[in-house]
This record gives C-alpha cells, sequence and structure tokens, in this order.
C-alpha cells in the first residue's frame, strides 16, 4: 500500500464525506499516481462511489469536495455502481488506470471484477493518442518557444500520454508495469520508439533539469509521438501472450 502520511488531507477529506454522505456514500478510493508503492507526489486522485448518482447524493458530498477543492486537491470523480458498469465501454483506459493503481480508503472495492472489452480499449487508444497530439500541438503554438511554458506543457501532457500508452499495453498483454517510467519503456520498445526524450520528461517531472533545451526536447518528444500515432494499428488484434 502507497505510503499516505503526507495525505492526510486525504483522511479528513474521507472523514467528512463519511459523516456528510452517510449511507449513500458506497466507497473511496484513491488511484493513480498517490496509490503507487512509490508514491512521489501531493495529488491525491479520489473516486467516490455513490449509491445513486441524484442531486441530493451529489449535494451530500457538496461541501466536502469543495473543502477538497480549496485545499489544492483535483475534483473527484463521482460514480454509482450503475454508472460505473455502463461508463466501462466508453472510458475503458480511464478504468484500466484506476483498477491497476487504486487503495481503497472507504467501503467495498467495487472495481474488483470490472469487465474491460478490448476492443473499446483499442478504439479508445487511437482516439486518445490522436487528440492529445492535436492538444500538444496547440500548446506548442501557445507556449510561442518559451522554454518554461514548454517544460510545463511536456510535464503536464507527459502523464496524459502514459496512461494511453498503458491502454495500449493492455492490448498486447494484461502484465502493465506498475510505474510510468516502466510503462513508457514497454511501449517504445514494442512500438519501436525512442525512449530517451521520455526518460528526460520523466526526470523533468520529477524535479530534475533537462539536459537539453526544452524546445529539442519537445521536438524529439513530438517526433516519437507522431510515430506512435501512425503505429497504432500494430496493437491492434494482439492476442495476450503473443510476442510474434
Amino acid at each position: 500500500m502507497a505510503d499516505r502520511s503526507k495525505h492526510g488531507v486525504v483522511e479528513r477529506m474521507v472523514q467528512r464525506l463519511t459523516a456528510a454522505a452517510g449511507d449513500q456514500l458506497l466507497s473511496v478510493v484513491l488511484y493513480g499516481a498517490a496509490a503507487r508503492e512509490d508514491a512521489d507526489t501531493d495529488r491525491a486522485d479520489l473516486l467516490i462511489v455513490l449509491r445513486e448518482l441524484s442531486l441530493s447524493a451529489i449535494d451530500a458530498v457538496g461541501e466536502p469536495v469543495r473543502w477538497w477543492l480549496a485545499r489544492g486537491q483535483p475534483m473527484p470523480r463521482l460514480f454509482s455502481p450503475s454508472f460505473a458498469r455502463e461508463a466501462a465501454d466508453v472510458f475503458p483506459i480511464e478504468f484500466l488506470d484506476i483498477s491497476a493503481h487504486r487503495v481503497v480508503l472507504h467501503g467495498d472495492d467495487l472495481l474488483a471484477d470490472m469487465p474491460i472489452d478490448r476492443a473499446h480499449v483499442r478504439l479508445q487508444c487511437e482516439r486518445e493518442l490522436r487528440e492529445k497530439l492535436m492538444r500538444l500541438e496547440e500548446g506548442y503554438i501557445e507556449a510561442a518557444g518559451n522554454a518554461r511554458k514548454l517544460e510545463r506543457l511536456l510535464t503536464e501532457s507527459y502523464r496524459a500520454f502514459v496512461a494511453v500508452f498503458g491502454g495500449c499495453l493492455y492490448l498486447a498483454s494484461d502484465a502493465v508495469p506498475g510505474d510510468d517510467a516502466a510503462v513508457v519503456a514497454a511501449f517504445c520498445e514494442l512500438a519501436g520508439l525512442d525512449v530517451e526524450p521520455f526518460t528526460q520528461i520523466h526526470a523533468l517531472a520529477h524535479g530534475r533539469a533537462l539536459p537539453d533545451p526544452a524546445a529539442r526536447v519537445f521536438s524529439r518528444y513530438h517526433e516519437q509521438l507522431m510515430k506512435a500515432v501512425d503505429g497504432v494499428d500494430r496493437f491492434e488484434n494482439r492476442e495476450k501472450g503473443d510476442t510474434q
């Protein structure tokens, strides 16, 4: 289980949710980077599962959520059991990410047996890669060559691409690595990409300086992402355990 000692705010949030929502609250789940063994982040992503997503139930958790946001934390995701089942085919990558790295803080583990259709993962992988690449290019225009803005764009986009890379790996095997660097390395090997720009951005996201100018790193990063989009079909119809 991840070390949550630096996340005392998480424990207080769970207390506030249980007091406010009562039996409407079925589960609270910590997921993403903060749920990993080697957690090194102040960001805590939460999934709140309510018995139903009625306005009265949402109102009940409104005060705790506003308290949470005021402390600089991201908006929690609100699900009901039925909503989760129906949304799994629309957001399979997100569900894979949550399922792979989660700590149940309250209630039952409602994602333990969540079925994920590989065909839905394949479609979202291609869509997300193309959409995120377009957003990256738009951000590049807005940065106008400013090194600090480019560095922020690199780090903010990195985690989003890692989640998609994990979805692509799932198409080849269920054995998706448990940390970002390993996911990127495995994806790059399978897709035939140069891992170096991703390694530099991973280091930047963890507080280390880029060894090369941001514009040069961005250029190499963008080049490899273009290849990833062009080669996404190699992940299609890959069977589990198939190394051919």
